[in-house]
Parts: structure tokens; C-alpha cells; sequence
């Protein structure tokens, strides 16, 4: 999906934008550096998926052990963040490009080699 199409996927999710972040493709989405991502994947906080779980039905994700599934699309995280790592663009609260790298990097998966090139090549640039 486009950025649009992805904004859009979030806004019907009704969630508390104070209260999530996007994260993964997303996030490289919303600041421009790629075109399209294939899923919409967001971080909440423990206690905000507490009330997302009377709201919605999550299946468990085998992939990680924090992670849930709302349907074929949507991903969520279950992790406590620092609000200081979240950035809003175009409206939205996006994990922050250094915190994203620093994922990225920890993992090291080969899928995600692209991705750390051009988050380095726009980090670089800002400074």
C-alpha cells in the first residue's frame, strides 16, 4: 500500500494517536524514504492494548513474543516505549528513524539491509 492508502488503513483503526506508534515499513513510509510497505505495523504500550483487546480481536504472532495480529494487514507491537522516540509526521506518531536503525541493526536481517542504508544516508543528511 501507498502512503495514502496506509494513512487511511490507520485512521479506520480509530486509535488514540497519542497513545501508538508506527514502526517498520511504516515508519519509512511516512518520512518518505520508500513508496509502498506491504502491512501497517504500530507500537502500543501494555496497558493501551489492554483496552485494544475490548475493542478488537488479536491472534498471537509466532514471529515475536511481543507481537500481535489484527488481521492479514496490522501488526501490533505490545512494548513500552519512551514518548521522546515518537515523531509525528503528516499527523501521525512514527517511532523515531534513529530508534528504527538501532532495531534494524540489533536484528540484522538480511531483508532489512536496503532499509539501514537509507535510514544511515538519511540521517546523514540532516546533520
Amino acid at each position: 500500500m501507498n502512503k495514502e492508502e496506509y494513512k487511511k488503513k490507520l485512521d479506520a483503526l480509530g486509535l488514540d494517536k497519542n497513545r501508538y506508534c508506527v514502526i517498520s515499513g511504516g515508519t519509512m513510509l511516512l518520512y518518505d524514504l520508500k513508496e509502498t510497505t506491504e502491512d501497517v505495523d504500530i507500537k502500543v504500550k501494555p496497558d493501551y492494548f489492554e483496552e485494544l483487546k475490548t475493542k478488537f480481536k488479536f491472534k498471537k504472532s509466532p514471529k515475536y513474543p511481543y507481537l500481535w495480529e489484527l488481521d492479514d494487514e496490522t501488526e501490533v507491537a505490545v512494548l513500552d516505549f519512551d514518548d521522546s522516540d515518537v515523531i509525528i509526521v503528516d499527523g501521525y506518531p512514527a517511532e523515531s528513524l534513529e530508534l528504527q536503525l538501532k532495531w534494524m541493526l540489533e536484528h540484522n536481517r538480511p531483508k532489512d539491509q536496503k532499509k539501514i542504508r537509507t535510514i544511515r544516508d538519511c540521517l546523514s543528511c540532516r546533520s
